[in-house]
Protein backbone atom coordinates (compact mmCIF):
# COMPACT_ATOMS: atom_id res chain seq x y z
CA UNK A 1 0.00 0.00 0.00
CA UNK A 2 2.78 2.51 0.94
CA UNK A 3 4.87 1.52 -2.20
CA UNK A 4 1.08 2.30 -4.48
CA UNK A 5 1.17 6.00 -2.66
CA UNK A 6 4.97 6.13 -3.34
CA UNK A 7 5.15 5.35 -7.14
CA UNK A 8 1.59 5.32 -8.02
CA UNK A 9 -0.61 2.08 -8.38
CA UNK A 10 0.98 0.60 -12.22
CA UNK A 11 4.41 0.79 -11.02
CA UNK A 12 6.74 -2.07 -11.91
CA UNK A 13 8.76 -3.94 -9.55
CA UNK A 14 11.83 -2.09 -11.00
CA UNK A 15 10.88 1.05 -9.93
CA UNK A 16 9.25 -0.18 -6.46
CA UNK A 17 13.13 -1.78 -5.92
CA UNK A 18 14.10 1.52 -6.81
CA UNK A 19 12.07 3.45 -3.99
CA UNK A 20 12.91 0.48 -1.44
CA UNK A 21 16.68 0.51 -2.12
CA UNK A 22 16.57 4.91 -1.99
CA UNK A 23 14.40 4.70 1.15
CA UNK A 24 16.59 2.59 2.70
CA UNK A 25 20.15 3.50 1.99
CA UNK A 26 19.10 7.04 2.58
CA UNK A 27 18.20 5.80 6.22
CA UNK A 28 21.41 4.08 6.44
CA UNK A 29 23.51 7.06 4.79
CA UNK A 30 22.26 9.25 7.46
CA UNK A 31 23.61 6.56 10.12
CA UNK A 32 27.01 6.44 8.01
CA UNK A 33 27.27 10.45 8.68
CA UNK A 34 27.08 10.18 12.52
CA UNK A 35 29.59 7.47 12.09
CA UNK A 36 31.90 9.78 9.79
CA UNK A 37 31.53 12.46 12.42
CA UNK A 38 32.86 10.10 15.41
CA UNK A 39 35.12 7.80 13.26
CA UNK A 40 36.65 10.25 10.67
CA UNK A 41 38.64 8.17 8.47
CA UNK A 42 38.89 7.05 4.95
CA UNK A 43 37.17 3.54 4.89
CA UNK A 44 34.15 5.36 6.50
CA UNK A 45 34.12 8.29 4.18
CA UNK A 46 33.86 5.85 0.87
CA UNK A 47 31.11 3.55 2.43
CA UNK A 48 29.08 6.28 3.17
CA UNK A 49 29.63 8.49 -0.30
CA UNK A 50 28.99 4.79 -1.93
CA UNK A 51 25.21 4.76 0.14
CA UNK A 52 24.50 7.99 -0.52
CA UNK A 53 25.15 7.37 -4.19
CA UNK A 54 22.87 3.97 -4.19
CA UNK A 55 20.32 5.76 -2.57
CA UNK A 56 20.42 8.30 -5.25
CA UNK A 57 20.39 5.83 -7.91
CA UNK A 58 17.16 4.33 -6.36
CA UNK A 59 15.18 7.67 -6.31
CA UNK A 60 16.02 7.95 -9.87
CA UNK A 61 15.03 4.72 -10.61
CA UNK A 62 11.92 5.45 -8.73
CA UNK A 63 10.75 8.34 -10.26
CA UNK A 64 11.87 7.05 -14.09
CA UNK A 65 9.28 6.57 -16.33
Amino acid sequence: MLAEKTVGPGASYLRRLGALSGLLCGIVALLGLVLVVRQPCVENLVALLVCAGVSGAGFVLARGN
